[in-house]
Order: structure tokens, then C-alpha cells, then sequence
């Protein structure tokens, strides 16, 4: 089976209508094989333990009731910490393809659901005015009150509370999307709508189909299955992960950036599966017969009315060259009877323009300071990031003279690690730039040996807490050789680890990506825990929040020796005279140039930011106005006009000046 190296960590699902590898229905029996393959190639956990198959039970009962809204306290305590007895039971058990203690607590799980709509459906037709009209003292409530939430709750009471809280914010929400005085007049769908996305998910563990009958056997063993298999891999790590066919496929587009398809973008709204875009290109924008709001009623002569809206998207699956046709109701003018229409498409191979490369430019001195954003690390079928990159780079320089350049990777969230190194390689001459190191010992090297750097000027890498894996390989790299400073949250994510996965393996019946090794940059520091530290610090969004490797239960920091004099030990004899004559003689020399100038450089960053109105609002406030306002008439700051924090980005204004600084600077050395 092949499987292709990638460090990622963020997972975006997609709506688009699109094709996808049938995964096969799992069986029980099929636990322990598939468990044996992740296991097998898994950085330091080779067999099922006890502390495995406790943490997947905590894992199981956190996939279902992750808001604690659900499970008594009572009910889970003999799962959350069970005997040592019985634990040994469940591991003999497990060897056996026996998954009793699994199956015991979704029967617990079933019980809870059913008393979950009970208690629902009292409330929906008791409190329906309240919680659309709240009271003053609303914020006082038991609907908005939070506080407690992450623990079970001890009575019914308590869980009727923390439903009233759900249902009362998923409300509010429709408040913010479609305004009060509507949402007032659409009471009815509104809690339709909640309901039946609660019984979507709740589906999946009573076995049951959208109207409420039992699904076959075959098909309530999957479902077991797939929860099972989830809980078991996460506990091995926070990387390790197993995948449903729908959840394989979302990830493949992001990583390939192409999909096979008619490229027409649908959203699940309380007025039914509409048309929200069509992709520039594909089957749906070139036929020019659909229209942006129209209902989508059937999909090759079947209903989707009463579908559950991920369902109906896997009706959409095909392979490329298929036909398939799409009934649709046209939302008409008001009064003007609305149109039933059918468009028969082919599925074409599509590639995605979106979440790939953002450029923008300003004008300073004799040229420009150029702005490349790069979302995350992708290559699929003639798309790559580093081909993406190298063409903006180009498009820069041909507006002018590119005095300066900011690679923007905040809430990059990883991808292919080849693409990290050949994005890192388009700044230096010839280097490592990645170490892979694996349980066994094995190490494996990632170079740049292309011989020359596309761009040598003044360079930022910005970054923020949400930076992480292959965009912090590129971050840390270029930070060791000098050529560039890192602006940004005081660190990153912290993910230095490896995965090997399946998901972009076509032919395979499972999907799943499971923690193999960890990685090392030219300096032999990972930024595993850690992330990698800004030289010079601009708070992003995420600067208070929480997030990162240093919150998980993940491996530790390490290094290992420096690679910056590559020694080629791992280069077989017969092409070492190539690297001899080629990639040696160009090696990226490490510069102090920038690092030299950081003093200075940080002074008059943290000057600037000290006497920025609005940055000072957003670091003191973060939102909260009162807060934020108290003792600090002085800043003018209370018209909501000047309040531009929200509006303009104040850490890409402050990157702007640093590389202005840089510029002129390194220009004043010169001189």
C-alpha cells in the first residue's frame, strides 16, 4: 500500500459535489487487522495496552458527547476509570475480535440519546418563546450559563440545562444569520433544522436512517466499526487518526488541491441544499444553466428533500467521465411560480484556485515590498506549492524592483513535507533542510539541490500560533540559515512530528495517518512542543489563546547534531560525484546579517506597537470594550470608526514596517 509522508494538523471539510473511493463496510473482525497496520508503523506504540484501550474509551465517549450534554456522571464513571481487571478482560477480549466492553457503553450511549429527544422535545414546545425572546437576565440563565461544562452532569436537570444552553446558542447564531424579526417568524424550522442535525449524528450510534428505521445489520456493524477504530487510533497519539471514506476525501482535496467533479459549491440550509457558487471552470459553470440559490430537490432521479445533507453529498460520488443528473427548483421572483428543472453533467477533473497563493504588493522607495500568502502545502496533478510560490515571486518582480518580501504563513496547518522543502529551497542555494528521524533509528535527509536561491533580499516568514508542521519546517529552516526573521506569536504550533497516511492513496479500502518519526531542521532543533520563536514578536489573534503541542500528549523536544557542513552519509557512491561537483561548491552559507540588525530592528518594532492606538485596543481589550476602554480616554478609541483592529490587519502593517526597516537598515550598511 502506498503512502506518502505529510505534517498536518487542521482538517477542512468541503461541500463541493465531487468524487470519492467507496470505502468498503468494515466489520469487527476488521479492527485488530487494521489496529496491526497503524501499529506497526507507529513511532513508539506497538501493541495494544491497557493504557491504549482506556484512553479509547475516554476517546469513544468524547467523540459522542464532546459538549457533555448527553452522559450522566453516574453512567460514564465505569468506563472512565475501570478496574484493572477489567481492562486485562478487554485486552483478552480484543484479541480475540471481541468488543463487548465497546459495545456495552453505546448501548449507554443509545439510552442517553433517547432520553436526550425526550427531554428536547419538552423543552421545544414549553420554552419556545424564551428562548427565542430572552429575558434581560438572560446572561444569568441556565441557557447562557457555561461555566462547568466540561465535566458530565450529575442529574437531568442539569443536562436539561446544558440543552437549553446548545439549542439557545445554536439560535443566536440564526439571529446573527438571518436577523431577530426573522428568526421570531421561523420558529418552527429553526428547531427543525437543530433537530434534525442532532439526529443526523445521533443516527450513527441508535443505527437507525433518517426516518427512524433500523439500518441493516451490515451497516450498524460499520458504523461500531469506524467509532471503535477512531477511538483506538487517536489514543495512540494526537496525529494518529482513521477516516471514513467522505472524511479521506476532504482531506485529499485539501492536500491535492484538485478533485474529480462538476465544481458546484452547495451549503445545508433551513430552506433546503442550495447553490452558493460554482468553481471557475468546471462542468457546472460552463454548462451556465444553474443558478447561484437554487434548491437542489434530486440527484439522478431520487429525492433529497428529506436527506440528511451528508448523505446526499454521497450520492454525488462518481468517477471522472460519469454522468450524472441534478434536479433543481429555481427561487424565482416573489409571486412568480418557481421553476423544476435538470441539468445532466460529466465529471471532469477540476482544479482549485481557492486556499492556494494570495499576492499583494506596495510601492516603496525606488520598487515594491512584495506579500506572498501561502495557505498551506499541497501538490497534486501539475499543482504544487512551490511552483505557486515560485510564480508569485516572478509576478512581484515583474511589477518592479522587490526591495522586500513577507511569506506569510499564520494558520498555515502543514501538508506535503516535499513541498516544505522545495518551498524553503526557492530562499537558499543548496542545503538540508530536513531530517526525519524514526523509532527504529533510521534517518532520512531532505535537500535542496537545485543550486541557486529564486529570491536572496530582505525576507519575513510571519507566523502565529496556528503555524504548524510543514509551514514551521520552512519557518525554523530558513530562520537557522539567517535568510530570513520570523515575525509573529511569541512561538508556533510545536508540531514536529511525521505521519505517513492513506488518504491519498486512491486504491485503499482505509484511511488512516499515523505518527512515524519526528523531524529535525539544519540546526538539529525540531520545534516539537516548542514551535519555533519569533525573532521578533507581533501578536497575532491567537496570542492568548491556548493552543499548540505544549497542551497535548504528544513526544518531546529533542535535538540532534547540526547538518549545516553536509557531510553526505547517507548519499549512495555511485551519485556522491554528483553532489561533489554540483551541490557542495553551492552550499547556503549561514548569514548574520539580519540577526545582527535584530536589536534595533525589535527596539523600533516594540516602540511602534507601544504607540499604536489600535494595536494597544487589541491587545488590552481583544474585543471587550469596557474592559479595554477603562483609564484609557486618551486613546481616542470609542468611536467605533477608529476601531480598525478588526478591519485592517495590524500584524501584517507592523511585518510591513519591520522589512522597511530591514531595508533600509542593510542599505545604511552598505553605504
Amino acid at each position: 500500500m502506498y503512502k506518502m509522508l505529510f505534517a498536518t494538523i487542521l482538517l477542512l471539510s468541503v461541500s463541493f459535489l465531487s468524487e470519492a473511493h467507496e470505502q468498503d463496510l468494515l466489520k469487527a473482525h476488521d479492527i485488530a487487522r487494521i489496529m496491526q497496520q497503524i501499529l506497526s508503523e507507529h513511532v513508539d506504540k506497538k501493541e495494544i495496552t491497557v493504557q491504549i484501550l482506556n484512553n479509547a474509551l475516554v476517546i469513544y465517549i468524547d467523540q459522542f458527547d464532546p459538549h457533555r450534554m448527553y452522559l450522566l456522571e453516574s453512567e460514564v464513571a465505569p468506563y472512565l476509570k475501570p478496574s484493572s481487571l477489567e481492562l486485562q478482560q478487554a485486552i483478552q477480549q480484543y484479541k480475540q475480535n471481541d468488543f463487548s466492553l465497546f459495545k456495552q457503553l453505546n448501548r449507554t450511549i443509545q439510552t442517553s440519546i433517547e432520553r436526550s429527544r425526550h427531554i428536547r422535545k419538552e423543552l421545544e414546545e414549553d420554552v419556545k418563546n424564551s428562548l427565542f425572546h430572552p429575558s434581560p437576565d438572560y446572561e444569568h440563565s441556565p441557557i447562557a450559563n457555561k461555566e462547568g461544562m466540561d465535566s458530565f452532569a450529575r442529574t437531568k436537570e442539569q443536562l436539561k440545562e446544558r440543552i437549553m444552553q446548545n439549542l439557545g446558542t445554536y439560535i443566536e447564531a440564526q439571529k446573527k444569520r438571518y436577523g431577530g424579526a426573522m428568526t421570531s417568524q421561523r420558529k418552527d424550522q429553526i428547531l427543525n433544522s437543530y433537530e434534525t442535525k442532532l439526529r443526523e449524528f445521533e443516527d450513527q450510534y441508535t443505527y437507525q436512517d433518517e426516518k427512524g428505521n433500523p439500518l441493516p445489520l451490515s451497516e450498524q456493524e460499520n458504523f461500531f466499526t469506524i467509532h471503535v477504530l477512531k477511538a483506538l487510533a487517536n489514543s495512540l497519539d494526537s496525529h494518529t487518526s482513521f477516516y471514513e471514506a467522505n472524511e479521506a476525501f476532504d482531506i485529499r482535496v485539501r492536500l491535492q488541491k484538485e478533485f474529480k467533479g462538476i465544481g458546484l459549491v452547495l451549503k445545508d440550509t433551513n430552506h433546503g441544499i442550495i447553490v452558493t457558487h460554482m468553481l471557475e471552470g468546471g462542468p457546472a459553470a460552463k454548462s451556465k444553466l444553474i443558478n447561484i440559490g437554487d434548491t437542489l430537490i434530486e440527484v439522478d432521479g431520487k429525492s433529497v428533500l428529506d436527506h440528511p445533507f451528508e448523505k446526499t453529498m454521497e450520492m454525488l460520488h462518481g468517477d471522472k467521465n460519469s454522468k450524472i443528473k441534478l434536479t433543481f427548483k429555481q427561487t424565482g421572483d416573489k409571486g412568480d411560480p418557481k421553476k423544476i428543472y435538470t441539468v445532466e453533467l460529466v465529471r471532469e477533473l477540476i482544479i482549485l484556485n481557492n486556499d492556494r497563493v494570495d499576492v499583494r504588493s506596495e510601492a516603496f522607495g525606488n520598487g515594491i515590498i512584495g506579500m506572498i500568502t501561502l495557505h498551506a502545502f499541497y501538490q497534486g496533478d501539475g499543482v504544487s506549492s512551490e511552483q505557486d510560490v515560485r510564480a508569485a515571486i516572478e509576478q512581484l518582480e515583474k511589477k518592479g524592483n522587490l526591495r522586500g518580501l513577507i511569506l506569510d504563513l499564520r494558520d498555515n496547518s502543514g501538508g506535503f513535507l516535499s513541498q516544505a522543502v522545495k518551498v524553503a529551497g526557492l530562499f537558499i542555494t543548496d542545503g538540508v533542510i530536513v531530517i526525519s528521524k524514526y523509532s527504529n533509528g533510521d534517518e532520512r535527509i531532505y535537500r535542496d539541490v537545485n543550486g541557486k536561491a529564486l529570491y536572496d533580499g530582505p525576507l519575513i516568514v510571519l507566523t502565529s500560533k496556528a503555524t504548524a508542521s510543514a509551514a514551521e519546517i520552512v519557518a525554523q529552516a530558513l530562520q537557522d540559515y539567517g535568510v530570513a526573521l520570523v515575525v509573529g506569536d511569541e512561538h508556533t504550533y510545536g508540531k514536529g512530528t511525521i505521519q505517513t497516511q492513506t488518504v491519498t492513496d486512491n486504491q485503499s479500502s482505509s484511511y488512516f495517518k499515523v505518527t512515524v518519526g519526528k523531524y529535525y531542521t539544519v540546526s538539529g532543533h525540531t520545534p516539537q512542543k516548542e514551535g519555533v520563536k519569533a525573532d521578533i514578536v507581533v501578536p497575532s489573534h491567537w496570542n492568548r489563546e491556548k493552543i499548540g503541542e505544549m497542551y497535548a500528549d504528544s513526544l518531546d523536544a529533542d535535538i540532534i547534531p547540526p547538518v549545516y557542513n553536509d557531510t553526505l552519509s547517507d548519499v549512495p557512491p555511485d551519485i556522491r560525484s554528483w553532489y561533489l561537483k554540483y551541490y557542495i561548491p553551492k552550499l547556503q552559507k549561514r548569514t548574520t546579517v539580519w540577526r545582527n540588525l535584530l536589536p534595533s530592528l525589535r527596539k523600533n518594532s516594540e516602540y511602534r506597537i507601544a504607540h499604536n492606538k489600535n494595536y494597544q485596543f487589541f491587545l488590552k481589550g481583544e474585543g471587550n470594550e469596557d474592559d479595554a476602554l477603562e483609564g484609557e480616554e486618551e486613546w481616542s478609541v470609542t468611536d467605533k470608526k477608529n476601531k480598525t483592529y478588526g478591519e485592517d490587519d495590524l500584524q501584517v502593517q507592523e511585518a510591513v514596517d519591520i522589512l522597511k526597516d530591514m531595508i533600509l537598515m542593510h542599505s545604511l550598511g552598505n553605504k
